[in-house]
């Protein structure tokens, strides 16, 4: 037996091993940090230079609790029938009306608007502002309280000319559910910080980037012709370092391990 090439063989075996523990415990070490910096919300954006603002960060969510829903597109062929001034478009789907009226429109004054949809609009209450141009005006349905975001198929716009509403199409979804199943339970949302994190983490946000705006509601995760299951979401605005346009993401807002959706 050649003691001097075994001798060698031990030490060599023996470098090796350590260098696999040591780069095991930096492993391990790595994931440590990355896990405590999400579970509490670590993440210094001042330091990373990514610009958030306070009024985001502390949104507050406290026992705010929301579920998966499924919902219909409403089908408005009977409704039309019953209004003669209304059409239907896209498999009466849509529903079309003009406005004979004066209905002012502006960023100053949007009462006018708020006494039309309350008063003429199916299920006025349920639309909420989401968009202002100086052509056109939209409004998003909502459950809840809650808004269903990014959605052609719950949503309501009006064309203006001159600062004055023309027309308007609606879409609806009725027939709203909580989702069956495992998604049936209610369960805590994470908070805004956590949401925004997410994206830190899964390299969305980078240095110089800015948060403009984040808010939550339903994102519909799954389409058939006529049907939609929706989930609760955090839709996340950001304006990327040497970019004029703004980027939207949507995050789950009701998981523990949140993934993005872009």
């Amino acid at each position: 037996m050649n003691w001097k090439r075994t001798k060698t063989l031990f030490i060599f075996v023996f470098i090796l091993v350590n260098i696999l523990l040591v780069m095991i415990y930096i492993d391990k070490v790595n994931k440590a940090q990355i896990n405590d910096a999400e579970s509490g919300n670590n993440v210094n954006f001042q330091q990373e230079e990514i610009k958030v603002p306070t009024d985001v960060l502390n949104k507050k969510v406290k026992d705010t609790k929301l579920a998966q829903i499924t919902a219909r597109s409403k089908d408005f062929s009977s409704y039309a029938k019953e209004h003669s001034s209304l059409d239907t478009s896209d498999k009466d789907k849509t529903l079309e009306g003009d406005i004979d009226k004066t209905v002012k429109v502006s960023d100053k004054n949007l009462k006018d608007i708020k006494d039309f949809i309350a008063d003429s609009i199916y299920n006025g209450k349920q639309y909420q502002l989401s968009d202002l141009s100086s052509d056109k005006i939209t409004y998003e349905q909502t459950f809840e309280g809650y808004p269903i975001m990014n959605n052609n198929k719950a949503r309501l716009t009006f064309n203006l000319n001159d600062g004055k509403a023309t027309n308007y199409n609606q879409t609806a979804m009725n027939n709203i559910h909580i989702a069956e199943g495992s998604n049936s339970t209610k369960k805590q949302v994470i908070s805004p910080r956590k949401a925004v994190e997410a994206l830190y983490f899964n390299r969305y946000l980078k240095r110089n980037d800015q948060v403009i705006d984040a808010r939550l509601g339903y994102y519909s995760v799954v389409k058939e012709t006529n049907v939609q299951l929706l989930q609760p979401n955090w839709e996340i605005k950001v304006k990327h370092h040497g970019k004029d346009n703004i980027e939207t993401y949507y995050v789950e807002a009701a998981t523990k391990n949140p993934k993005v959706i872009n």
